[in-house]
């Protein structure tokens, strides 16, 4: 046998060992690297544009814009390297591009402003205008609501960029339109009703897929943004309320007797017994002792089970029973309860579910 082998062997195993550590680290590493990436970019993008390193500036914002994934950019901060790739397009005097940028911007979130302390007024007044002059909103809708069609209603709170005429309808998967919204200006935000029922006003739409879509024109009447809002109809379908838990164990009181009090009171007795019988013989080294002993034993024996019966194991206990009784009867009927509001509820209700909205922009003819 080799003698070197454990200590061989101790050392194939660390080097393994490290290898795995090593291996799982490269796996985890760009995960936890990408996720600080962009972050880290806009930080260096921002110091760069402060510097009025203008060219560096604009490669770092669009490195950080382009990151995808679990590492891309939160809103807040895609919004805020928008305003500086902006910022930083028209000071290189580069105002096509600026512009883009600022519509992409405006598209992305109209509510956005940009900060008066940071940017020179010349990059606010050419914001503004791109602003102005880029009709858009986007829309906000409950995840998952249920309504009783003809008496309640769907809000989709909408926010503008600017001042437009908007119309929104409903409209089938096909295209169909099941119901004309609104046809009206929109300021800065609205909020848009939708009643559950079709055209007619009289009954909710067959199940299926539908969309809430809001048309944005401009001063020509023409057609500049559209948004989508996917829905989900489906009658009858309502959260339900979740079923009362039963009573905790802890609430419960032993309905019977504990077979330990009689345990405890007899096991002394029994013990004391088989003393009485077996040690006489032990200590005698095999004489015969007197048989009273056994008399004697068997007394103390049976006081150890009167003592036992004397508790009454596995008696029931009225109060304790009727205690539980009533709390089991107070939770069937919370359950009963909630499955009656449940039955409520999804009589005659239409549940919704709203998906994420999409904005289009047609294309120039």
């Amino acid at each position: 046998m080799d003698p070197h082998r454990p200590e061989t062997d101790r050392r194939m195993t660390r080097a393994v060992t490290l290898f795995a550590a090593l291996w799982l680290g490269a796996l985890a590493g760009p995960r936890a690297a990408s996720a600080q990436a962009s972050a880290v970019v806009l930080a260096q993008a921002t110091r760069a544009y402060d510097d009025l390193e203008l060219d560096n500036a604009a490669g770092l914002l669009r490195r950080a814009l382009a990151v995808q994934g679990p590492g891309a950019l939160s809103p807040g901060d895609a919004a805020r390297a928008l305003m500086y790739l902006a910022a930083t397009e028209l000071l290189r005097e580069q105002q096509d591009s600026a512009r883009a940028v600022s519509r992409r911007l405006v598209l992305s979130n109209p509510r956005f402003r940009p900060d008066e302390l940071i940017f020179p007024p010349q990059v606010l007044t050419f914001y503004e205008e791109v602003r102005r002059n880029t009709p858009a909103v986007i829309g906000r809708a409950p995840a998952d609501t249920a309504i009783r069609p003809g008496t309640e209603a769907l809000a989709v709170r909408l926010y503008a960029s600017t001042f437009h005429d908007v119309t929104a309808t409903l409209a089938a998967e096909d295209g169909r339109v099941v119901r004309r919204l609104y046809a009206r200006p929109i300021s800065d935000s609205l909020d848009l009703h939708w009643n559950g029922l079709d055209s007619s006003g009289t009954a909710p739409p067959p199940n299926g897929r539908y969309a809430i879509t809001v048309t944005s024109l401009d001063r020509q009447r023409r057609v500049a943004r559209i948004l989508r809002l996917p829905l989900e109809v489906q009658q009858g379908r309502v959260d339900t309320l979740p079923h009362p838990a039963p009573p905790a164990d802890s609430l419960l009181r032993p309905e019977r007797q504990s077979m330990g009090p009689g345990l405890r009171a007899f096991a002394p007795a029994a013990l004391a017994g088989v003393a009485v019988v077996v040690l006489p013989s032990v200590v005698a080294n095999g004489e015969d002792a007197s048989g009273a002993r056994f008399v004697v034993g068997g007394t103390v024996t049976i006081a150890g089970i009167v003592a036992f019966l004397s508790h009454h194991p596995g008696r029931s206990i009225p109060g304790n029973a009727a205690h539980n009784r009533t709390l089991r009867d107070a939770w069937r009927r919370e359950v009963a309860e909630v499955a009656r509001r449940n039955a409520e509820r999804a009589r005659g209700m239409v549940g919704i579910r709203a998906g994420a909205p999409v904005v289009l922009t047609p294309e120039a003819p």
